[in-house]
């Protein structure tokens, strides 16, 4: 799993990273033009938390969140 960011054009998302194949399956957040994310501090901690996680190999594969949101969506 990898994050990029992209824009809508036509009613289509265009990434910013050309290398994502046709047919990828994408979870999209979007947030509004003019407001900033903002994060309290426990937020920003556990952000933080996730990224070491990620950064030492703890996490799951796309496929496996994928299913999980599948399960409770």
């Amino acid at each position: 799993m990898r994050i990029t960011t992209g824009t809508v054009v036509s009613g289509k998302v265009v990434f910013d990273d050309s290398t994502i194949a046709d047919g990828t399956d994408v979870f999209v957040l979007t947030r509004d033009a003019d407001e900033a994310p903002r994060l309290s501090p426990e937020e920003l901690a556990e952000l933080e938390a996730g990224l070491a996680e990620a950064d030492r190999g703890e996490m799951i594969s796309g496929d496996d969140l994928f299913k999980l949101l599948r399960r409770h969506g």
